[in-house]
């Protein structure tokens, strides 16, 4: 604050208790009386006494009664979000910042020269000044937006500085868990509805990164920070087609997008399943030997500690299920019925039986063992030349077959699931 150099006699605290009553927040509760009776506690003495003259001067002339009837347009100049607490268990997301609003009110503008002044501190009842409440809070827990500091330019611009607290309730989306990004908003307007337009500075807009750079938040990354202008209040009583009575359509709205902090997702989730999906692809390598379905018994048994691992990681109360679990569970699925077809394809092939298999089966088992020619081991040469075992061959080109369409399908899902 400019002020004149002179020295202030009158900036004093009337009251030895001024101290304590301003540290219990008398000077925002019951600031007419504590401004003037406890100066220094309350920080109403900048300027000296032009500063407390010129304050009493446009709070005589002030009325907030011609006030009452006019739209005033509001702009965001500033937002810092400091703490933001995700509540899980209980769904709901709390949000802590400080935000700067600014207005033009032409009842508070002076001279500057006459003056000495080109800044002054008010208090809340003497001017005209926004009062935000939240929309949609949770009912047992509501926000609370507290005003700080209140200052006005000599040209009538004011400036107000508010703590605020904003909490709503939210349905946690697990789709992508634990990599998993949620969108929580935040809708907040004065308490006399329709009458303030909120808009929203390009400063506010093109500085979100920076404005998230001191957030603390236990678990989560801020990601981004929106802040969206209010609906102009003519059109929405204007327009009899959408609902004339829903205050929340006109308000401000605060969006906060957050990331969970899983280090552990690549390590203890996606890496085990692709492993678990290797071993049962590969092990068509092997075919109808007994290195086969040992291959598959051991991916299905990893995939089981693996399941272990991630439910004891995904919340008890997630209503949504993971694309992990969905393709943990496709994999064990795909797993196990071809472990089982092994096993029949293996008995088949050893089976011995004179009676040979239909003329087309064997030309088309030999035209996908000509196509996927995949060598054997020692003792499946020895199976194939045996001459009583009719099926073999049909026993090898089902179990290519099949492998090749479980393939296909792993390549399917892990495209939709973790690269689209």
């Amino acid at each position: 604050v400019n002020a004149a150099n002179n020295v202030d006699t009158t900036c004093v605290d009337a009251d030895p208790k001024c101290s304590t009553w301003a540290a219990q927040g008398e000077c925002q509760t019951n600031a007419a009386w504590m401004m003037a009776n406890c100066r220094v506690s309350c920080h109403s003495c900048q300027g000296g006494d032009r500063a407390w003259k010129l304050r009493a001067l446009i709070a005589a002339a002030y009325s907030n009664a011609t006030q009452q009837n006019i739209t005033r347009t509001v702009r965001v100049e500033s937002l810092r979000i400091t703490h933001v607490e995700m509540e899980e268990e209980k769904q709901y997301v709390r949000v802590y910042g400080r935000m700067v609003l600014s207005w033009n009110d032409t009842k508070t503008s002076w001279d500057r020269d006459e003056w000495g002044l080109s800044w002054l501190n008010f208090y809340w009842i003497q001017i005209w000044t926004p009062q935000l409440i939240q929309v949609n809070p949770a009912s047992l827990t509501p926000g609370a937006v507290t005003s700080k500091v209140l200052a006005a330019n000599y040209t009538g611009q004011v400036y107000l500085w508010n703590d605020f607290s904003f909490v709503a309730p939210y349905n946690f989306q697990y789709e992508n868990y634990p990599n998993d990004v949620q969108r929580i908003c935040f809708k907040f307007d004065d308490k006399r509805y329709f009458a303030v337009r909120f808009t929203v500075a390009d400063e506010v807009k093109s500085k979100r990164h920076e404005e998230l750079s001191e957030t603390h938040t236990s678990g989560w990354s801020v990601v981004s920070v929106d802040v969206a202008d209010s609906k102009y209040v003519l059109q929405v009583l204007g327009d009899w087609k959408r609902d004339p009575y829903d205050i929340q359509a006109s308000n401000c709205e605060l969006c906060l997008s957050l990331r969970r902090n899983a280090v552990y997702y690549m390590t203890e989730m996606v890496l085990p399943s692709l492993a678990t999906t290797a071993l049962t692809v590969f092990s068509a390598l092997f075919q109808l030997s007994t290195i086969q379905p040992c291959l598959l018994a051991f991916s299905i048994v990893s995939q089981l500690l693996s399941l272990h691992l991630i439910n004891s990681r995904l919340p008890i109360f997630a209503a949504h299920q993971p694309t992990i679990l969905k393709y943990a569970g496709f994999n064990l699925v795909v797993t196990t019925v071809l472990f089982l077809i092994a096993l029949f394809l293996r008995k088949l092939a050893k089976t011995e039986s004179d009676i040979p298999a239909p003329h087309w089966i064997e030309q088309f088992a030999g035209l996908v063992n000509r196509i996927l020619r995949i060598p054997t081991t020692e003792e499946d040469t020895k199976v194939a030349g045996n001459n009583r075992c009719q099926y073999t061959s049909i026993a090898y080109a089902i179990n290519n077959t099949v492998f090749v369409v479980s393939a296909l399908a792993y390549f399917i899902a892990i495209t939709v699931w973790f690269i689209l």
